[in-house]
C-alpha cells in the first residue's frame, strides 16, 4: 500500500507541470494588447509563411499553401498548449532547410509530411521526459554556426526562383531594405512583397519585369508572364494520412528526429529571448509538448512543421501582447487571409517571395560573432566556423552533430584541466561570515555568490537560473576569485545578468576577477557594461561598499574633487602609451601625488599587461595601487594631441586618459572609477571634454556635474 501511495505521489508530482486545466481559460484584461500583437505578428508572418513553405517544397508553388497551413495550425495549437505566453510559431528558416532536404531525399510531399508528423511525436516525448533543460544546453558557437550556415543556404537556394523574374525580386528586396528608413516599425517583408506583386500585376506590359534567366542557354529571355503562386484553396482540406508505404514511414524516422531536435532548439531559443524581453520564465517542457502537438496535427491538413519564431515573437511582444491569446489571434488572422484574400494572394510572384527570403537570410546572418573572432577563445571560434562550413557544404544535420561533438571534446578538456563547477550562497562561501554580517546582508537585501571553477557553456544556464532566483535584492555580489576561465557562452550569460540587473536599477559588484577572465570579458565588451567602478578586490570590501550603497552613504561629489586643476592637460603630446604614462607620472610626482615614480609606473604597466584599461569612446583609465602618496585618491586628466595606439593586439586608439593614483581609500577609489565611467558614458559631457579649451574649462565642467546627475547613464 505504501509503495502504491509513493508511486501515485511520484506520478502526480512528475506530471504537475503538464496540467492543461487552464487551456480554455483566457485572461481578457489585456485583450486590446493581444489583438494588436496578433494582428501585427500575422502581418509579419504572412510573407514568411508563404516564402518558407515555397522553399520547403523545393520551389514547388504548392509549397506556399503548405507554409500558410503550417503557420495557421502550428500558430494556434502551439499557443494553446505551449509554455511561452507570447510565442509565435510557424515555418522558420532553420526548419525549412531541413524540410527541403527531406523533400528532395525522400521523394516529395507525402514523405515530407510524414517526417513532420514523426517530429511532432518526438517533441511530445521530449517534453514528457522533461528534456527541455537539456535541449537548451547547445553551446553558443554551435548555435551561431548553424544559424549563419542556414542563412547562407536560404540565400543561395533562392537563385533559381530569383531568376524567374529578377527585376521583380530586386524591387521587393529594395523596398524591404528602404522601409525601415521611413519608419522602423513598418512590416518590411509584407510591404516589399506587396511592392513586387503590384509591379507584376499593374505593369504586365513592361518587358523588363518579365525578364528571366534561362539556365539552359545561360542567357536572358522575356517570359510570357511572371510565374506566380497560383490557386490558394478557400477552405481546409479533409485531414488525411500521407499516402506512403510502411517502409517509407520507417525511413522517415531519422528525418523526423532531426526535425524535432532542431525545432526544439530553435523554439527554446525563441522562448529564452521572449523571457529576456518580458522578465518572465517559460515552461520549456510544456512548450515542447505544445510544439509537438502542433507539428503532429498540421501535416494532416497539408501544413509543414514550424518552430517558435524569434522575430515574430519579438514583434508580438513589442506590439503589446501579454498572453497566449495573441498567438491564437495571429493564426485566426491568417485564416481570414486564406478564406477571403486567397484570390489576391494567388497572384504573388514567386520571384517576390524569393526576394523576401533572401532579405530574411541577410537579417538572420549574425556578423557580430564573426567580428569578435580575433578576440574570442580560439576553440570556440573553430567550433563556430566548422559548423558554418559543414552546414553550407554538407548538410545541417551533420553540422549540428559535428559541432556538438567538437564542443563536447572542448568541454571535457576544460573540465579535466580546471575541475568541477560549484556555486554557493553567502553563508557557505569560502570567506567565513559572522552572524552580525549575515544579519546585515539580510537587512540590506544583499546576496553573495561564490563561484568556483570554470564558467563555461555547461554551467551558464544553471548560473543564470541561480542568479535569477535571487533578483529580489538591492545588490548582487559575485565572487569569482575561484573562476579561472570563462568561455563565450559564460560571458554572454554574465552580460545578460548585467543588463537585467541594471534594467531593474539594481547593483552588481564583481569580486576577485582573475586576469584571464578579465581579458575575455574585456574583449567581448562585458567589462564596459558592468562598469569599471563595480570591480572590487576583496569580498570584505565589497560587503562594506554594498552596505554603504543601500544605506545611501556613497557620497556624490563632482569628479573635479579628485582632479586638481594643475593635473589637467588638454594638449598632451605623446607618441606612445609608455611616453604618455611617463609624462603623467612625472607630473604626479612633482605634485607629490605619488611618492615613488618608478614603482607607480611599474604598477600601471603591470595592470595594463593584465588587460588594457580602455572603457570605450577612445578613453582609458590606467590606475596603479603602488607608489601613491597617502590614502587620498587623485586623478590626472589628459587629452592627447593625437590619438595613440593603446592596445597593440587590437590596435585600439585612445584620445583621453584618466590616470588614477588609488591611495589606500578603497571607497573613494571605487567612487572615482564610477564617476569617470558615468561622465564618459554621458555623450554631452564627453563631447564637452573633447572641445574644452584649457584646464580651467575642464575643471569647471567636471565640478558642475555630480554622479547623481548622471544616474540614467549606462555604465561605461
Amino acid at each position: 500500500m505504501e509503495s502504491d501511495r509513493t508511486a501515485r505521489t511520484f506520478i502526480t508530482d512528475y506530471f504537475r507541470e503538464f496540467s492543461f486545466g487552464d487551456i480554455l481559460r483566457f485572461d481578457l484584461t489585456h485583450l486590446k494588447n493581444d489583438i494588436a500583437g496578433g494582428l501585427t505578428s500575422a502581418v509579419v508572418a504572412l510573407p514568411l509563411a508563404l516564402g518558407f513553405g515555397l522553399l520547403s517544397y523545393n520551389g514547388d508553388p504548392q509549397g506556399a499553401v503548405a507554409g500558410l497551413y503550417g503557420a495557421i495550425f502550428t500558430g494556434i495549437l502551439a499557443s494553446f498548449f505551449g509554455g511561452t505566453r507570447q510565442q509565435i510559431t510557424g515555418p522558420t528558416g532553420g526548419m525549412t532547410v531541413v524540410l527541403t532536404e527531406v523533400y528532395i531525399q525522400y521523394g516529395g510531399v507525402d514523405a515530407l509530411l510524414a517526417a513532420c508528423i514523426i517530429a511532432g511525436l518526438f517533441q511530445v516525448g521530449f517534453g514528457l521526459l522533461k528534456l527541455g533543460k537539456y535541449v537548451s544546453l547547445v553551446p553558443y558557437p554551435v548555435i551561431v554556426g548553424f544559424t549563419n550556415g542556414i542563412a547562407i543556404l536560404i540565400f543561395t537556394q533562392q537563385f533559381r526562383t530569383f531568376g524567374t523574374a529578377p527585376v521583380i525580386a530586386l524591387i521587393t528586396m529594395a523596398v524591404i531594405y528602404l522601409a525601415p528608413k521611413v519608419h522602423r516599425d513598418l512590416p518590411r517583408s509584407l510591404i516589399g512583397l506587396l511592392a513586387g506583386s503590384l509591379a507584376a500585376v499593374l505593369l504586365p506590359g513592361w518587358d523588363v519585369l518579365r525578364l528571366q534567366y534561362d539556365a539552359a542557354s545561360h542567357g536572358v529571355t522575356v517570359a510570357d508572364a511572371v510565374a506566380a503562386i497560383g490557386t490558394i484553396p478557400s477552405s481546409f482540406q479533409v485531414p488525411s494520412l500521407p499516402a506512403i508505404s510502411w517502409e517509407t514511414w520507417q525511413k522517415c524516422v531519422p528525418a523526423g528526429f532531426t526535425i524535432s531536435l532542431l525545432g526544439a532548439i530553435e523554439t527554446l531559443l525563441a522562448s529564452v529571448v521572449a523571457d529576456n524581453a518580458t522578465n518572465t520564465r517559460h515552461n520549456s517542457n510544456r512548450e515542447l509538448i505544445g510544439q509537438g502537438i502542433a507539428n503532429f496535427t498540421a501535416p494532416f491538413f497539408g501544413g509543414v512543421a514550424g518552430t517558435g519564431a524569434i522575430v515574430r515573437t519579438m514583434v508580438n511582444i513589442r506590439a503589446g501582447a501579454k498572453t497566449k491569446l495573441s498567438g491564437i489571434l495571429h493564426g485566426a488572422v491568417l485564416i481570414v487571409v486564406m478564406l477571403f484574400l486567397g484570390g489576391l494572394a494567388s497572384h504573388i510572384p514567386l520571384a517576390a517571395l524569393a526576394g523576401v527570403l533572401m532579405m530574411t537570410a541577410v537579417g538572420m546572418f549574425e556578423t557580430e560573432p564573426l567580428r569578435l573572432i580575433p578576440r574570442s577563445p580560439l576553440p570556440d571560434s573553430a567550433v563556430m566556423l566548422t559548423t558554418i562550413a559543414i552546414t553550407v557544404f554538407v548538410d545541417l544535420i551533420t553540422a549540428v552533430e559535428v559541432g556538438m561533438v567538437m564542443a563536447a571534446f572542448l568541454f571535457v578538456h576544460r573540465m579535466s584541466e580546471l575541475g568541477m563547477v560549484t556555486q554557493h550562497e553567502a553563508d557557505a562561501a569560502s570567506v567565513q561570515l559572522d552572524d552580525a554580517t549575515r544579519e546585515t546582508l539580510a537587512a540590506h537585501r544583499i546576496v553573495i555568490f561564490d563561484i568556483e571553477g570554470p564558467l563555461f557553456f555547461g554551467a551558464a544556464k544553471s548560473f543564470v537560473d541561480r542568479l535569477e532566483n535571487n533578483f529580489d535584492v538591492n545588490v548582487v555580489i559575485l565572487d569569482i576569485e575561484n573562476v579561472p576561465i570563462m568561455d563565450t557562452t559564460g560571458a554572454v550569460a554574465l552580460e545578460n545578468i548585467v543588463e537585467r540587473l541594471y534594467r531593474d536599477r539594481k547593483r552588481l559588484l564583481i569580486v576577485g576577477i582573475r586576469p584571464r577572465v578579465r581579458e575575455i570579458l574585456y574583449n567581448l565588451g562585458v567589462t564596459q557594461k558592468i562598469g569599471i567602478g563595480n570591480f572590487v578586490t576583496t569580498l570584505r570590501e565589497a560587503i562594506v561598499y554594498a552596505v554603504d550603497i543601500t544605506d545611501g552613504r556613497i557620497e556624490h561629489p563632482h569628479l573635479a574633487a579628485f582632479i586638481p586643476e594643475e593635473l589637467i592637460f588638454t594638449d598632451l603630446d605623446a607618441s606612445s602609451k609608455n611616453e604618455a604614462f611617463a609624462r603623467l607620472a612625472s607630473a604626479a610626482y612633482k605634485a607629490k601625488v605619488v611618492k615613488n615614480k618608478s614603482e607607480f609606473l611599474q604598477s600601471l604597466m603591470e595592470r595594463e599587461e593584465q588587460i588594457p584599461t580602455i572603457i570605450g569612446k577612445q578613453v582609458a583609465v590606467p590606475h596603479g595601487r603602488v607608489g601613491s602618496e597617502g590614502k587620498e585618491v587623485v586623478v590626472l586628466f589628459a587629452r592627447l594631441r593625437e590619438p595613440l595606439v593603446y592596445n597593440d593586439q587590437t590596435k585600439e586608439t585612445v584620445r583621453m586618459l584618466f590616470m588614477v593614483s588609488t591611495g589606500t581609500n578603497d571607497k573613494e577609489y571605487l567612487t572615482a572609477l564610477r564617476m569617470i565611467a558615468a561622465n564618459v558614458g554621458n555623450d554631452g559631457v564627453y563631447q564637452r571634454l573633447l572641445k574644452a579649451r584649457d584646464a580651467s574649462e575642464v575643471h569647471h565642467l567636471l565640478s558642475e556635474i555630480k554622479i547623481k546627475d548622471l544616474s540614467r547613464t549606462k555604465p561605461a
